[in-house]
Parts: structure tokens; sequence; C-alpha cells
């Protein structure tokens, strides 16, 4: 016994006892994250983006309300550092910033270091956010043995082969689509403001407007709208945008201003989306209507809300039958979730005059901010 206290006590017999324990932690560390489930999430576009923040918030609180997420502390965790580990889960977040670099240069190459992360992580499932990560990683994966489930398609997910029909998928992919409430914005736009009559499209050209703008053109084309289409206007150049938009202004009687997000100036420098609103709320003199909550944050006038929240949160839960029941992406129908609230901009609304005191009725939620303004 003696001799055995005698030899622990030296240096070679310490360091044999540390690393025993050592081994031994790590042993019962690595028992413990082995049973937990691996989740990656890809998204489109980068974490100051208003859509992302919110598609973010509502994939975190289903992770909390599942029981996925331990407390609202590892939430905040995870939005700071991109990777947090729960009692449950082990979940990995990436950006591949396509709003502001959208190059196919720089998809092509954030693409490979996406799945090269992907297969270092080995996840049981990933999630995708938004059109850019479904399409080019979403595809990557398609027929692989992990299931996937996206998010934030605009417009139906068969574009990008993904599915092979909206009920029956057919491979290991799967998801929630943004099937869009314009005709409900424009709607509301018309119980605001009755006497407008004739509106115009004002976007960038991107994978997230284009989809939108021909939505709102074959409800135009069958008269379902209660204002007429006159013009529509996709540029990626913001000098280009700011001249339509200041001639339009004095043909037309409203806007329905969609994404606006992948602008350059003369020099082909990026324009944020933020700079492009500020221009816009003190140069245009005309009520729109928009398509998500974030514009409204933004500054816009209303919208008939296509909650980033609610696809966030709807992909998680159907990523949850596939963890724990089970479920075949191939055989789970993809979903479109509910329309978010009735929202108009106070601060806009007084920019241009119109008085909300007698439209209470009808709208379900005020935003007194314009963050663009303050941009």
């Amino acid at each position: 016994m003696l001799e055995l206290a005698g030899w622990a006590s030296t240096g070679f017999g310490l360091t044999l006892i540390c690393l025993v324990m050592w081994l031994l932690f790590s042993a019962l560390a690595y028992g413990a994250d082995h049973n937990k489930k691996r989740i990656f999430i890809v998204s489109s576009y980068d974490r100051t983006y208003l859509w992302s923040q919110s598609t973010h918030k509502g994939v975190t609180e289903a992770m909390l309300k599942y029981g996925y997420l331990d407390n609202e502390q590892q939430i905040e965790e995870f939005t700071r550092r991109d990777r947090v580990t729960s009692s449950r889960i082990i979940v990995q977040k990436v950006w591949m910033d396509t709003k502001k670099k959208d190059s196919l240069k720089h998809i092509a190459a954030v693409t490979t270091e996406i799945m090269g992360k992907i297969e270092e992580f080995q996840p049981d499932l990933v999630l995708l956010g938004d059109d850019n990560a479904a399409n080019y990683i979403g595809n990557q994966l398609l027929d692989r043995d992990v299931p996937v489930v996206f998010w934030g398609i605009n417009g139906l997910p068969l574009k990008y082969g993904l599915v092979e029909s909206m009920d029956k998928p057919g491979h290991n992919v799967t998801g929630v689509w943004q099937a869009g409430y314009h005709k409900e914005s424009l709607e509301l736009l018309h119980r605001l403001v009755p006497e407008a009559k004739t509106f115009a499209i004002l976007a960038c050209d991107s994978v997230s407007s284009r989809p939108k703008i021909k939505q709102i053109q074959a409800l135009s084309r069958t008269g379902q709208l209660p204002l007429k289409l006159e013009s529509v206007v996709t540029t990626n150049l913001f000098s280009e945008f700011k001249t339509a938009a200041l001639e339009l202004a004095q043909q037309v009687d409203a806007f329905f201003v969609l994404n606006h997000d992948t602008m350059r100036d003369d020099l082909g420098n990026h324009v944020d989306m933020l700079t492009v609103g500020k221009w816009y709320l003190e140069n245009i003199r005309r009520p729109e209507a928009s398509h998500e909550d974030q514009f409204v944050y933004e500054g816009m006038l209303l919208t008939a809300n296509d909650s980033g929240y609610n696809q966030g949160y709807m992909a998680f839960e159907m990523a949850l039958d596939i963890l724990e029941q089970g479920l075949n992406p191939a055989h789970m129908r993809t979903k479109t979730p509910p329309r978010g609230p009735l929202m108009v901009n106070r601060v806009r609304a007084e920019m241009l005059g119109i008085s909300l005191d007698d439209k209470m009725d009808f709208i379900d939620e005020i935003v007194n901010e314009a963050i663009a303004l303050r941009h």
C-alpha cells in the first residue's frame, strides 16, 4: 500500500493517473453526447437579415417547446455562437450569405465548404433555410441517408428537383414553403386606402423576388386583385430602382414592394436592404404593401404576413416527426403554414397621412418602429 502511494506521488504516476481520469471522463462525455441527436442548419443568408432572425426565432422556440433545448439561455448561446449542446441535441448552424454575395462563384465555394462541414458533423438531420440552401445544399444531399427538411422556399418547391410531388416527395427531402399572401396584402391596402386604384411592383432581381412577381401577375391576369397592376420593376441596380420608383410614383396610386436586398451601386458594391428602404421611405409618398413582416419592421406600410417565424417553427415540427417517430421524408407532404397577422406600420401611416383610428377592427398588429429610418 505504501509502495503504491509512493509510486502515485511520482511525476510519472501522477501523469498516468491524470491520463486515465481524462480518458474516463472523455468516454463518459462521448457516451452522453453519442446518444444526442445531431442537427445541422444551413441558412441561405446572414444573421443580420431580418427574415433570418424571424425564422431562427421560430426554429429555436420550437426546439425549446419540444424539449430539444433546455432553457432560454441555450437559445441565446446558440444565437450568439451558432452551436449549442443541450441534454438532447448537438446543433450547429452555418450561413451562406447569398444576399450580399450572390455570385455563382461565391455560391459554389460556400456550398463546397458547407458540404465539408456536414460530412465532418455527421448529422442525424439537416435543416435548410430558404431557396439557395434548399437548392444548392439540398441537391448535394438528395438521396443520401440523412433526412433533410427545408423552409422558406418561395413558391412551389418542385422547381429545385428536390421533391417528386407536393404530397409524396419521394426522396429524403421534404419541408415548408411560402404560399405568399399577396392578394390579402393588397386587400388590406385597399381597406386602408380605398381611393387607391392602381399599383406597380418594385423588386430586386433575385430568387426570392421572381416567384412572387409571377404569383402577383397571375392573380392580376385572373382579376383577383382589388387594384390594377400597371408596371413591374425588377433590377439589382440601385440607381435604376430609384429612377423607376420616382417616375412610377407620378403614375400609380400604390406600390407592392418585394425583396430589395440584392441591390448594388454603380460600382458593383452591395447596397444594404435598409439603405434601400430608407431611401424609399424618405422619397416616395405612396402607400405600399409588402409580403413579410420584416419589411413592415423596416418601415413599409403593411403586410398580410407570410411569417418567417411560422416557417421555421413548422419546419422543426416536421424534423421532430422524423427524429422521434421515424417518419420517412419521402412520404411526408410538403406544407405551408397559415397566414400570420395583418400588420400595419404606424410610423409609415403617419408619414402618408393615413389615420388608423377607425381601422383597428381589421388590423391584427401595429408596428411602432421603422428600422430603416434609423439606419
